[in-house]
Protein backbone atom coordinates (compact mmCIF):
# COMPACT_ATOMS: atom_id res chain seq x y z
CA UNK A 1 0.00 0.00 0.00
CA UNK A 2 3.08 2.13 0.72
CA UNK A 3 4.49 2.03 -2.58
CA UNK A 4 1.17 2.01 -4.31
CA UNK A 5 0.63 5.68 -2.20
CA UNK A 6 3.91 6.56 -3.57
CA UNK A 7 3.26 6.10 -7.19
CA UNK A 8 0.42 8.02 -7.01
CA UNK A 9 1.59 10.78 -5.50
CA UNK A 10 4.27 10.75 -8.14
CA UNK A 11 1.48 10.39 -10.57
CA UNK A 12 -0.26 13.75 -9.33
CA UNK A 13 3.04 15.43 -9.10
CA UNK A 14 3.77 14.32 -12.72
CA UNK A 15 0.16 15.84 -14.07
CA UNK A 16 0.39 18.88 -11.90
CA UNK A 17 4.43 19.59 -13.60
CA UNK A 18 2.60 18.79 -17.05
CA UNK A 19 -0.29 21.25 -16.47
CA UNK A 20 2.36 23.87 -15.40
CA UNK A 21 4.91 23.44 -18.69
CA UNK A 22 1.29 23.46 -20.74
CA UNK A 23 0.48 26.61 -18.92
CA UNK A 24 3.72 28.03 -19.11
CA UNK A 25 3.95 27.46 -22.86
CA UNK A 26 0.74 29.03 -23.68
CA UNK A 27 1.46 32.05 -21.33
CA UNK A 28 5.04 32.45 -22.75
CA UNK A 29 3.65 32.02 -26.77
CA UNK A 30 0.91 34.73 -25.31
CA UNK A 31 3.56 36.99 -24.11
CA UNK A 32 5.71 36.88 -27.24
CA UNK A 33 3.24 37.01 -29.99
CA UNK A 34 4.02 33.61 -31.33
CA UNK A 35 2.21 30.32 -32.39
CA UNK A 36 4.53 27.83 -30.36
CA UNK A 37 6.79 27.01 -28.11
CA UNK A 38 9.47 26.39 -30.05
CA UNK A 39 8.90 29.71 -31.91
CA UNK A 40 9.00 31.46 -28.46
CA UNK A 41 12.65 29.84 -27.41
CA UNK A 42 13.84 30.07 -30.81
CA UNK A 43 13.35 34.13 -29.78
CA UNK A 44 14.86 33.59 -26.20
CA UNK A 45 17.48 31.64 -27.19
CA UNK A 46 19.59 34.90 -28.91
CA UNK A 47 18.26 36.88 -25.52
CA UNK A 48 21.43 38.27 -24.19
CA UNK A 49 20.61 38.25 -20.15
CA UNK A 50 23.72 40.67 -19.35
CA UNK A 51 21.93 43.44 -21.46
CA UNK A 52 18.48 42.55 -20.09
CA UNK A 53 20.25 43.62 -16.61
CA UNK A 54 21.25 46.66 -18.01
CA UNK A 55 18.45 47.87 -19.77
CA UNK A 56 16.38 47.39 -16.80
CA UNK A 57 18.44 49.19 -14.41
CA UNK A 58 18.20 51.67 -16.61
CA UNK A 59 14.11 51.44 -16.95
CA UNK A 60 13.96 51.30 -13.25
CA UNK A 61 16.32 54.27 -12.36
CA UNK A 62 14.25 56.19 -15.15
CA UNK A 63 10.88 55.30 -13.16
CA UNK A 64 12.27 56.89 -10.40
CA UNK A 65 12.82 60.19 -12.08
CA UNK A 66 9.27 60.11 -13.36
CA UNK A 67 7.91 59.32 -9.53
CA UNK A 68 9.61 62.45 -8.45
CA UNK A 69 8.78 64.49 -11.01
CA UNK A 70 5.00 63.18 -10.79
CA UNK A 71 4.97 64.05 -6.79
CA UNK A 72 6.58 67.29 -7.56
CA UNK A 73 3.73 67.75 -10.55
CA UNK A 74 1.12 67.00 -8.04
CA UNK A 75 2.18 69.28 -5.00
CA UNK A 76 2.18 72.13 -7.46
CA UNK A 77 -1.23 71.52 -8.41
CA UNK A 78 -2.38 71.21 -5.02
CA UNK A 79 -0.78 74.57 -4.29
CA UNK A 80 -2.52 76.07 -7.79
CA UNK A 81 -5.86 74.85 -6.51
CA UNK A 82 -5.17 76.68 -3.05
CA UNK A 83 -4.37 79.82 -4.36
CA UNK A 84 -7.37 79.34 -6.88
CA UNK A 85 -9.55 79.21 -4.05
CA UNK A 86 -8.35 81.83 -1.73
CA UNK A 87 -8.53 84.64 -4.87
CA UNK A 88 -10.59 87.12 -5.53
CA UNK A 89 -12.31 86.94 -9.32
CA UNK A 90 -9.37 89.36 -11.39
CA UNK A 91 -7.25 87.92 -13.92
CA UNK A 92 -4.92 86.43 -11.22
CA UNK A 93 -7.96 83.47 -11.54
CA UNK A 94 -7.35 83.01 -15.42
CA UNK A 95 -3.53 82.46 -15.05
CA UNK A 96 -3.90 80.52 -12.15
CA UNK A 97 -6.60 78.46 -14.32
CA UNK A 98 -3.95 78.23 -17.15
CA UNK A 99 -1.15 77.29 -15.10
CA UNK A 100 -3.69 74.05 -13.60
CA UNK A 101 -4.33 72.88 -16.96
CA UNK A 102 -0.68 73.46 -18.08
CA UNK A 103 0.02 71.39 -15.21
CA UNK A 104 -2.73 68.20 -15.57
CA UNK A 105 -1.08 68.24 -19.28
CA UNK A 106 2.08 67.57 -18.24
CA UNK A 107 0.89 65.07 -15.19
CA UNK A 108 -1.31 63.35 -18.56
CA UNK A 109 2.24 63.23 -20.50
CA UNK A 110 4.06 62.27 -17.56
CA UNK A 111 1.85 59.62 -16.38
CA UNK A 112 1.75 58.41 -20.14
CA UNK A 113 5.33 57.94 -19.98
CA UNK A 114 5.37 55.94 -16.49
CA UNK A 115 3.15 53.46 -17.68
CA UNK A 116 5.20 52.37 -20.57
CA UNK A 117 8.48 52.64 -18.62
CA UNK A 118 6.22 50.27 -16.08
CA UNK A 119 5.33 48.10 -19.16
CA UNK A 120 8.81 47.73 -20.08
CA UNK A 121 10.04 47.23 -17.26
CA UNK A 122 7.65 44.38 -16.63
CA UNK A 123 8.00 43.15 -19.77
CA UNK A 124 11.78 42.68 -19.35
CA UNK A 125 11.85 40.95 -16.11
CA UNK A 126 9.68 38.66 -17.67
CA UNK A 127 12.15 37.70 -20.67
CA UNK A 128 14.40 37.28 -17.67
CA UNK A 129 11.92 35.28 -15.72
CA UNK A 130 11.99 33.36 -18.47
CA UNK A 131 15.42 33.25 -19.61
CA UNK A 132 16.78 31.74 -16.25
CA UNK A 133 13.92 29.49 -15.96
CA UNK A 134 14.77 28.28 -19.28
CA UNK A 135 19.12 27.64 -18.06
CA UNK A 136 18.12 26.98 -14.66
CA UNK A 137 16.00 24.03 -16.34
CA UNK A 138 18.74 22.51 -18.15
CA UNK A 139 21.23 22.92 -15.16
CA UNK A 140 18.88 21.22 -12.50
CA UNK A 141 18.42 18.25 -14.61
CA UNK A 142 21.51 17.71 -15.09
CA UNK A 143 22.21 18.07 -10.88
CA UNK A 144 19.25 15.88 -10.74
CA UNK A 145 21.00 13.11 -12.99
CA UNK A 146 24.36 13.69 -11.45
CA UNK A 147 22.92 13.38 -7.52
CA UNK A 148 20.99 10.40 -8.61
CA UNK A 149 23.95 8.71 -9.59
CA UNK A 150 26.31 10.02 -6.77
CA UNK A 151 23.26 8.84 -4.47
CA UNK A 152 23.77 5.66 -6.28
CA UNK A 153 19.61 5.63 -6.81
CA UNK A 154 18.58 7.03 -2.91
CA UNK A 155 17.92 10.35 -4.59
CA UNK A 156 15.52 10.71 -7.51
CA UNK A 157 15.36 14.00 -8.26
CA UNK A 158 16.02 17.60 -7.40
CA UNK A 159 13.29 20.50 -6.87
CA UNK A 160 12.54 23.91 -6.20
CA UNK A 161 10.24 25.25 -3.58
CA UNK A 162 9.04 28.94 -3.27
CA UNK A 163 8.22 30.38 0.05
CA UNK A 164 7.92 34.38 1.43
CA UNK A 165 10.26 35.73 -1.28
CA UNK A 166 13.21 32.98 -0.87
CA UNK A 167 13.55 29.94 -3.35
CA UNK A 168 14.82 26.42 -1.45
CA UNK A 169 16.62 23.64 -3.15
CA UNK A 170 14.62 20.53 -2.40
CA UNK A 171 16.31 16.85 -2.69
CA UNK A 172 13.45 14.09 -3.57
CA UNK A 173 14.41 10.84 -2.11
CA UNK A 174 13.72 7.91 -4.44
CA UNK A 175 11.05 6.47 -1.19
CA UNK A 176 8.68 9.15 -2.32
CA UNK A 177 9.95 11.60 0.97
CA UNK A 178 12.00 15.14 0.17
CA UNK A 179 14.17 17.42 2.33
CA UNK A 180 15.55 20.37 2.18
CA UNK A 181 19.10 20.79 1.37
CA UNK A 182 20.08 22.30 4.82
CA UNK A 183 18.62 19.32 6.41
CA UNK A 184 20.60 17.13 4.71
CA UNK A 185 23.65 14.91 6.84
CA UNK A 186 26.53 16.71 5.78
CA UNK A 187 27.90 13.93 3.72
CA UNK A 188 24.73 14.32 1.46
CA UNK A 189 25.79 17.92 1.41
CA UNK A 190 28.71 17.51 -0.73
CA UNK A 191 27.78 15.15 -2.70
CA UNK A 192 24.69 17.36 -3.81
CA UNK A 193 27.83 20.22 -4.25
CA UNK A 194 29.17 18.16 -6.16
CA UNK A 195 26.52 16.90 -8.46
CA UNK A 196 25.37 20.99 -8.70
CA UNK A 197 29.28 22.10 -8.98
CA UNK A 198 29.61 19.12 -12.27
CA UNK A 199 25.99 20.32 -14.20
CA UNK A 200 27.13 23.85 -13.86
CA UNK A 201 30.53 23.02 -15.44
CA UNK A 202 28.68 20.87 -18.42
CA UNK A 203 26.41 24.24 -18.97
CA UNK A 204 29.48 26.51 -19.40
CA UNK A 205 31.88 23.68 -21.18
CA UNK A 206 28.42 23.76 -23.46
CA UNK A 207 28.46 27.38 -24.46
CA UNK A 208 32.47 28.71 -24.29
CA UNK A 209 35.72 26.72 -24.21
CA UNK A 210 36.06 24.45 -20.53
CA UNK A 211 38.53 25.67 -17.98
CA UNK A 212 39.73 22.76 -15.69
CA UNK A 213 37.65 21.05 -12.66
CA UNK A 214 39.46 21.03 -9.75
CA UNK A 215 38.18 19.40 -6.65
CA UNK A 216 39.81 19.19 -3.38
CA UNK A 217 39.19 15.94 -1.43
CA UNK A 218 35.51 16.54 -1.24
CA UNK A 219 34.76 12.89 -1.12
CA UNK A 220 36.05 12.39 2.53
CA UNK A 221 32.67 11.75 3.79
CA UNK A 222 31.73 9.59 0.80
CA UNK A 223 31.62 5.97 1.21
CA UNK A 224 33.68 3.84 -1.56
CA UNK A 225 30.24 3.35 -3.52
CA UNK A 226 29.29 6.67 -4.05
CA UNK A 227 33.20 7.68 -4.30
CA UNK A 228 33.39 5.40 -7.15
CA UNK A 229 30.04 6.49 -8.89
CA UNK A 230 31.34 10.10 -8.25
CA UNK A 231 34.71 9.28 -10.02
CA UNK A 232 32.48 7.79 -13.11
CA UNK A 233 30.75 11.68 -13.28
CA UNK A 234 34.21 12.97 -13.36
CA UNK A 235 35.10 10.28 -16.39
CA UNK A 236 32.17 11.69 -18.62
CA UNK A 237 33.73 15.64 -18.20
CA UNK A 238 36.85 14.41 -19.03
CA UNK A 239 35.67 14.09 -22.08
CA UNK A 240 34.98 17.69 -22.53
CA UNK A 241 37.79 19.20 -20.50
CA UNK A 242 40.64 18.59 -17.94
CA UNK A 243 39.55 17.09 -14.38
CA UNK A 244 42.04 17.64 -11.51
CA UNK A 245 41.11 15.60 -7.88
CA UNK A 246 43.42 16.31 -5.10
CA UNK A 247 43.64 13.91 -2.24
CA UNK A 248 45.67 12.34 0.35
CA UNK A 249 43.54 8.96 0.94
CA UNK A 250 45.25 6.40 -0.84
CA UNK A 251 41.94 3.98 -1.07
CA UNK A 252 40.49 6.50 -3.10
CA UNK A 253 43.38 6.08 -5.56
CA UNK A 254 42.33 2.61 -6.19
CA UNK A 255 38.38 3.94 -6.16
CA UNK A 256 39.72 6.01 -9.09
CA UNK A 257 41.65 3.80 -11.09
CA UNK A 258 38.88 1.53 -10.91
CA UNK A 259 36.40 3.84 -12.15
CA UNK A 260 38.37 5.77 -14.21
CA UNK A 261 40.24 3.46 -17.21
CA UNK A 262 42.29 6.97 -18.59
CA UNK A 263 43.09 8.26 -15.32
CA UNK A 264 46.61 9.29 -14.50
CA UNK A 265 48.06 9.31 -11.22
CA UNK A 266 50.43 12.13 -9.46
CA UNK A 267 52.51 11.67 -6.26
CA UNK A 268 53.35 14.24 -5.01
Amino acid sequence: MVEVSVRLEAAKVRERLRERITETGRDLCARLKVASVEEAEAILAVVDAGELDRDLAALELHLEECDRDAAEAHAERREAEKALAAIGGDDRAAHLEERRRTILIDIEEKAISYLRLRAGILSTEMALRLYRERHRSAMMQRASAAFNRISGGEYADLSTQSENGREFLIANAASGASKVADDLSKGTRFQLYLALRMAGYHEIAATRESLPFIADDIMETFDDGRAEHAFGLMADMAQVGQVIYLTHHEHLCDIATRACSGVTLHRI
